[in-house]
């Protein structure tokens, strides 16, 4: 098995500079979708100082932040579906695309506040807006003596996502509908202008978070056994699932910051990797992350060209290619747990 992981950890890492060479050559000029397979030397053409500019600040940041932010939905999936043992469980699980979603919509709710403050409000406002929907839930969640279960987890953040799903659309109806189309935009997902300064923290936290949660691999195949099961095996099965909870919300608010609420990546990505790979989370959780960064960059780079020179917000084309993907794994669940 070690030899197979390393064998598609390897195909993944060569696919995935192969699709990031390829979307940095893609671009649009006077209208049209052009294809620069020669980006390389022309980033240091001094002869054409405007295609060196668009690369260095407008495309290769985009493939950088479709990198981080699919990595991060892939590793959050992956630890949620892991500890909570739903096949369906996603990052956004926790109530965390709402909390994102939530402060967004109130920041663009106040007239002018973006434009004083500048562009980097929007990501951090969504990262902390999934932070405080996560604190929530794991606040509702906690049940007599302070413990937490996965129930208490889940129910709590379908409660906090409808709560918050409410008071996104009372204010989208509410507020003047040509302050708040960016905002719109911005709630179908898609990976926007990114700063290199901005990408830089993001990568250093998902490395860390990531290294993290390699650290409890053992701790986390443990869940296969249930909560009761864990903790007969000696595990702290209580502090793994918050750990698991806070780090899955950490990664997954980072995504957010960058590509707005995506969906179907963290959910999808895990099941594959686990059919590849088996369920040692020593195994999979590199391949999760390889596999997140592939399909959400794959889906930028559709969604930069399936309709060119018009941009698809990748949300709907995640939506649109997750959903009969999703209804192929519920079918083949409802299949094994037949008679």
């Amino acid at each position: 098995m070690r030899g197979r992981t390393g064998a598609l950890a390897l195909a993944g890492l060569a696919a995935l500079l192969g699709l990031g060479f390829l979307a940095t050559a893609v671009g649009s000029r006077g209208g049209e979708t052009t294809l620069e397979l020669d980006w390389i030397r022309r980033l240091f053409d001094p002869a054409d100082p405007t295609l060196a500019v668009i690369i260095a600040h407008l495309r290769l940041p985009r493939v950088v932040a479709a990198i981080l932010a699919g990595a991060a939905l892939g590793l959050a999936g992956l630890l949620l579906q892991g500890v909570t043992r739903n096949p369906l469980a996603d990052p956004f699980l926790l109530g965390v695309s709402g909390g994102a979603g939530l402060a967004v919509v109130v920041l663009h709710a106040v007239p002018g506040l973006v434009d004083l403050l500048g562009w980097w409000t929007v990501p951090v406002a969504a990262f902390a807006g999934a932070q405080g929907a996560t604190a929530l839930v794991l606040f509702m969640a906690r049940g007599p003596g302070g413990t937490r279960t996965t129930l208490g987890l889940v129910l709590s953040g379908v409660i906090v996502n409808a709560l918050c799903a409410a008071v996104i659309t009372f204010l989208m109806v509410g507020f003047e509908p040509l302050r708040m189309r960016i905002t719109s935009i911005w709630l179908a997902g898609g990976v926007g202008y990114c700063e290199w300064p901005e990408l830089a923290g993001v990568a250093a936290a998902v490395a860390a978070v990531g290294m993290f949660v390699r650290s409890r691999a053992v701790r986390l195949n443990a869940f296969a056994l249930g909560e009761e099961g864990a903790g007969l095996v000696g595990v702290d099965a209580r502090r793994t699932l918050t750990e698991a909870a806070w780090s899955a919300s950490l990664l997954t608010g980072m995504a957010v910051a960058l590509a707005g609420p995506v969906g179907y990546v963290g959910l999808l990505v895990p099941h594959l990797v686990r059919m590849l790979a088996g369920t040692d989370h020593r195994a999979v959780l590199p391949l999760a992350a390889l596999g997140g960064s592939l399909v959400l960059l794959g889906g930028d780079l559709a969604a930069r060209t399936v309709l060119a020179p018009r941009e698809v917000p990748v949300g709907v084309l995640a939506a649109l290619v997750g959903t009969p993907a999703l209804l192929v794994l519920i079918r083949r669940e409802m299949r094994g747990a037949g008679p």
